[in-house]
């Protein structure tokens, strides 16, 4: 009688491999087969068998992939994803690395702003045109239809807003890579650059904002509607009383905070959500060999060392102070501009001011540069940066960069953007005394 010694498949797990994964369920285990060279993951759930090679002969590294194919299982099973469809869509890719920027919100690594900003993108235009998609099959082509749909919305966005909307969706891919939902991500088709820097004051600009913003203290001006006989429709700033020629859209009272704010910004180099961030503990005046206040303020896109401003800065410190002492909101925790608007009021309070520079640049005549540019409250901001560039006797850029919260390669690309030739006329034409061997 022969005796019938059954035949192990190839693929059959060998017994004598099976091994559990240290602190994991008993139903995930690692094992070898006959057919292949690497390590296997098998897990049990939901009356399923997931399966999978680790791809790798190490069994150090194999357990690591065991467990981030133990956690991909569960993310799966939790999202209601079915194995006979196997897909990350990207709405759950997406969704998990909102996740990821919510924590950093909270954190206090992401800017309330920033974290707004791509949250309205991610909900308004990216995932409305990816949703249901297999992240997996995203691939140049699908990205570059992207861009091209980017490219024809309406209103035009500008090149510097399409990159960033691609650089989102990269994120979101790179985040799917790191869970191992992608294999890699794929290459992004170039969107490119299109550096527009903000216009900027020169001095006298600068004095005409100051002295006209000092003037209209305590009057209202008012943005009017016209239209003329072809119907094309206009809008302007008038100081409330004078002659209008139109309707009333909206109207703004100027305040003592916006000629202090305009000589402020220009000698300290802040941002203009600075401006309502700023409480009296940001402050502190320093009077030694030179004179300047130490601005420790709340950390503004990725910086937070404190900034160190000119000598007028001081001035008008000290003279914001003593107006707001006789209001009552002078304390360490009250806010230096727009006072009046508590902590649940500050985005209104930067708007009030926005609303009062608007209607300053259009009576003055400075809403647009020279040279083309549009001007905003950012501008002064722009000003503060040139004035010491040019002005500043050779200060170094790094410097420079460093106090007003930026890098060298932000000032280069769109602050230093006005330098001209004729601007630095005498370093240009300086001259050195010839050394000896060279007479």
């Amino acid at each position: 009688m022969f005796e019938l010694i059954p035949v192990r498949h190839r693929c059959t797990p060998i017994r004598e491999s099976y091994e559990r994964v240290p602190g994991y369920p008993r139903k995930l285990v690692l094992y070898r087969i006959e057919a292949s060279p690497y390590w296997w993951v098998r897990y049990f759930a939901e009356g399923k068998t997931f399966k999978r090679s680790a791809k790798t002969e190490v069994r150090r590294d194999a357990l690591q992939i065991a467990k981030r194919f133990y956690d991909e299982i569960n993310f799966k099973i939790q999202q209601g994803i079915t194995e006979s469809t196997g897909k990350i869509t990207f709405d759950i890719a997406c969704k998990s690395f909102m996740d990821s920027e919510e924590a950093k919100h909270q954190r206090e690594q992401l800017s309330a702003v920033t974290h707004e900003n791509r949250t309205y993108r991610f909900k308004r235009t990216i995932q409305p045109y990816f949703k249901g998609r297999d992240i997996a099959r995203i691939d140049f082509t699908a990205l570059d239809e992207f861009l091209n749909h980017l490219s024809g919305l309406e209103p035009k966005l500008s090149i510097s807003t399409i990159s960033a909307y691609m650089g989102l969706v990269r994120a979101v891919l790179a985040h799917a890579a790191k869970k191992n939902w992608i294999h890699h991500v794929p290459e992004f088709p170039k969107v490119g650059t299109d550096d527009r820097p903000r216009g900027w004051f020169r001095i006298g600009e600068y004095k005409t904002l100051y002295k006209t913003a000092k003037k209209l203290v305590g009057k209202t001006v008012e943005r009017i509607r016209t239209c003329d006989d072809e119907g094309n429709v206009s809008f302007h700033h008038v100081i409330k009383g004078q002659e209008r020629g139109g309707s009333v859209r909206k109207s703004v009272k100027i305040t003592n905070d916006l000629h202090e704010m305009i000589v402020f910004m220009v000698n300290s180099y802040i941002r203009p959500t600075d401006l309502k961030n700023m409480q009296h503990k940001h402050v502190d005046i320093v009077r030694r060999d030179y004179t300047y206040l130490r601005l420790n303020l709340p950390p503004s896109k990725g910086h937070k060392y404190p900034i160190t401003t000119m000598p007028w800065a001081v001035r008008v410190y000290e003279r914001v102070k003593q107006r707001n002492d006789a209001l009552g909101r002078a304390g360490p925790e009250d806010y230096v501009f727009m006072p009046t608007q508590g902590k649940d009021s500050r985005d209104n309070a930067l708007k009030l001011l926005q609303r009062q520079f608007d209607a300053l640049l259009d009576l003055t005549g400075l809403k647009i540069s020279p040279n083309g540019d549009p001007r905003t409250i950012y501008s002064l901001r722009h000003s503060a940066i040139m004035f010491r560039l040019l002005y500043g006797g050779g200060i170094d850029t790094l410097k420079l960069a460093r106090n007003a919260r930026t890098s060298p390669e932000m000032i280069d690309r769109f602050y230093a953007a006005p330098l001209m030739g004729e601007m630095a006329v005498a370093e240009l034409q300086s001259k050195r005394r010839p050394r000896p061997w060279e007479r």
